[in-house]
């Protein structure tokens, strides 16, 4: 689909100011992206795929998910258009086959860059680049940052944890899908939920 100036607004409140009020950068930024609409239950990566596109989350929420050998999957985290709205994989960067897959939980809609586009507009405006990869670092710190957590606590813990600093995924995400992040059934999840409920 062909991007509006409307796709824009809720990127263009996230970068910086400077980027925002650049005409120029502005124009190159419609004619070097495009939108995307996904149906809840599409992908947008699956495992084995390479991942040619970044993706700002207009509106919609989504998955990350890795595969096992046995076909059993894992999810690995989550992003929303209010919380962490840029998607990626690991393998936008070196271009190999991905280990994991992307999918939407909601319908949605993207803002779509190839990585050339973000190439070419990273060299014509350092501010993008700097901004884009810190995107990405603190992203990749926030995944690494929540499975450091996880693992370092029991699962009522690490409930009570996302009550208190990402009550956005309780109030968002469904409950199979948070128990599959925190390695445990979706039985036991809403027993602890219940627990971690009655103490708060």
């Amino acid at each position: 689909m062909e991007i509006e100036d409307s796709h824009l607004t809720g990127l263009l409140q996230v970068i910086p100011e400077v980027l925002a009020h650049d005409v120029s950068f502005v124009s190159e930024l419609k004619s070097r992206t495009h939108v995307l609409e996904v149906k809840k239950g599409d992908y947008i990566l699956r495992t084995g795929e390479i991942c040619k596109e970044a993706y700002f989350i207009n509106k919609g929420l989504f998955v990350n998910f890795y595969i096992g050998e046995k076909g059993n999957e894992s999810v690995t985290g989550f992003a929303s258009d209010t919380e962490h709205p840029f998607l990626s994989a690991i393998g936008y960067f070196n271009q190999k086959p991905s280990e994991f897959g992307i999918r939407a939980l909601e319908a949605g809609e993207l803002i779509c860059f190839s990585r050339t586009n973000i190439e070419e507009l990273s060299m014509r405006y350092p501010s993008f680049a700097a901004y884009y990869q810190n995107v990405m670092l603190s992203i990749i710190s926030k995944l690494y940052s929540l499975f450091a957590i996880r693992q370092s606590t029991t699962a009522e813990e690490f409930l009570r944890y996302l009550y208190d600093n990402n009550l956005w995924m309780i109030n968002r995400i469904p409950d199979k899908y948070i128990a599959c992040y925190m390695g445990i059934s979706q039985e036991w999840y809403c027993k602890l939920k219940k627990r971690v409920l009655k103490l708060n």
